[in-house]
């Protein structure tokens, strides 16, 4: 005759055994991890052996990895490593999904110099994921003393875009950070042909930074409204030979034009065509 409370014992012990080899298992990847992070920071490390350990740590997605990925990948961010940073947020991402979304923001507010193509695909697929999530860590970044964060709180809004964030965007555009004025055309973009939207366009015209003006006539010759085209002409006697040829690429954006004088003053457009869906990342 079976006996039940030996069975439990013998279930209770192989429980015990699972729990010890999970500790193991976990204390392992934390020594790995922290192998992969210090070959990171080590000009002589051998990049196959980095590779695999990263390739490892993907597969693996142990969850109590995070508060030990976010610690080196911030370690990273400040090291000013960009390599070492691109390679803890894949894990990161990888291991955490959507909710790694503010400590993945926070390590691609700083330029370090690359194009942050992989981290920037993973935050905005994030943010789509769960927009209403993603608007509540964005929305104090948007605001907030951080500039470097700033600036990628508002670049994220835009593919997350409500018709509220037009006020925050408003005082955005008069931010003394030319960075984050520049974004702030983007996202702005976002918002289509909406006339508040336009309008902050249109005054963003008037910014006394090149690049910020460039960015805008990109914006809205992609949006292509009518009532935008005089101010665009206005700009072919900008001081700044660039934003002059700006003023040429925004034009020939709207279709069928008739074909303006020498001054290009008063085009007359038709209807305006649809407008990409497709913001760019960040780094401009």
């Amino acid at each position: 005759m079976d006996n039940p409370f030996r069975d439990r014992s013998v279930r209770s012990e192989d429980r015990k055994e699972d729990g010890l080899e999970d500790r193991r298992a976990a204390g392992d990847f934390t020594l790995r991890l922290d192998e992969l992070a210090a070959g990171l920071t080590d000009p002589d490390s051998d990049l196959d052996d980095l590779a695999e350990i990263e390739k490892e740590l993907v597969a693996a997605r142990r969850r109590e990895l995070i508060p030990h990925l976010e610690r080196h990948l911030a370690a990273a961010v400040e090291a000013g490593n960009w390599y070492a940073r691109h390679v803890l947020a894949r894990i990161l991402a990888e291991t955490a999904g959507r909710t790694s979304l503010a400590a993945l923001l926070r390590a691609y507010s700083r330029d370090l110099g690359d194009d942050q193509d992989s981290l920037s695909t993973s935050l905005h697929v994030f943010a789509k994921e769960d927009s209403a999530a993603a608007r509540e860590i964005l929305l104090p970044c948007a605001v907030g003393a951080d500039e470097d964060l700033r600036r990628a709180a508002i670049w994220l809004l835009g593919f997350v875009p409500e018709p509220a964030d037009l006020d925050l965007l408003a005082h955005a555009a008069q931010d003394s950070d030319e960075g984050v004025r520049n974004v702030v055309v983007g996202t702005l973009g976002s918002h289509g042909t909406e006339a508040a939207a336009i309008d902050l366009l249109l005054n963003l015209l008037d910014d006394p930074s090149p690049q910020v003006r460039i960015s805008t006539l990109s914006a809205l010759g992609f949006l292509q409204q009518p009532r935008a085209l005089p101010k665009i002409c206005l700009l072919a006697n900008d001081d700044n030979p660039r934003v002059r040829a700006w003023v040429a690429i925004a034009l020939g954006r709207f279709p069928a034009l008739v074909q303006p004088s020498r001054q290009l003053s008063s085009p007359l457009p038709l209807q305006p065509s649809p407008v990409p869906s497709a913001r760019p990342g960040l780094n401009l």
